[in-house]
């Protein structure tokens, strides 16, 4: 089961300069290539992703039927798809009940919400009037943000932006542009969204400040959540 957490402050980061990507050195992926300055003007960030307590809230008011909230290309996949929750979620009210391997479970308000798309956190960020971190927020706070209450690992998170790599990053040696579904510079990759962090069910090597996972925008299979910024 992920924690469940209480509810936290946001945190203020000042503007700043910070190297965003992962050194040289070791098995590093093409995604994750190289370390390089960037300019970070100062933001609000969430301590936590946003628990199911916050996403209800969002339903609740009525967020999946308002199109005010919706981008074009999300708009048209919830009408398509007929949702009125995040996957594998039976009831958002008056608790919240997922599907867990085929039975039941109820799922703590104060956890993260998990199995949503990109589609659904913008939503709930228009509808919060809040918006998702870039990725260098993103990695700024994760890295530097712990003795500040910074929490992250509970789920994978979404980030604004789209899949891109690295400035100075060329194609992974002898591999072919668009072979690999997670490849940054694959002529696909920009209908392809940024996930960040890891989920409290994932591989312990696999949780670092840099990984970047590069999937479509209505993936919601995986243990997939979201953090907000104000705007």
């Amino acid at each position: 089961a992920l924690p469940a957490r209480a509810a936290r402050e946001p945190l203020w980061w000042p503007a700043c300069r910070t190297l965003l990507g992962a050194a040289p050195g070791g098995l590093v992926p093409p995604g994750e290539r190289w370390a390089h300055e960037v300019v970070v003007p100062e933001f609000e960030i969430d301590a936590q992703a946003v628990s199911w307590a916050r996403f209800v809230e969002f339903a609740a008011d009525g967020g999946y039927d308002d199109r005010r909230c919706w981008t074009d290309a999300g708009w048209a996949w919830a009408q398509a798809q007929g949702r009125r929750a995040p996957r594998y979620v039976e009831r958002l009210l008056p608790d919240v009940v997922l599907q867990r391997q085929g039975r039941l479970q109820r799922a703590p308000l104060h956890q993260g919400a998990v199995h949503l798309t990109r589609h659904e956190a913008e939503a709930w960020c228009r509808w919060a009037g809040r918006r998702l971190p870039t990725e260098v927020e993103w990695e700024l706070a994760a890295a530097r943000g712990a003795s500040r209450g910074f929490v992250w690992g509970d789920v994978l998170e979404w980030t604004a932006g789209r899949a891109r790599r690295w400035p100075g990053c060329g194609p992974a040696p002898g591999m072919p542009q668009d072979s690999r579904p997670d490849d940054a510079a694959a002529p696909s990759a920009t209908s392809r969204g940024v996930l960040r962090g890891a989920a409290g069910v994932g591989a312990a090597r696999q949780r670092h400040t840099t990984a970047r996972r590069f999937v479509a925008l209505q993936t919601d299979l995986a243990f997939c959540g979201f953090r907000s910024c104000a705007l």
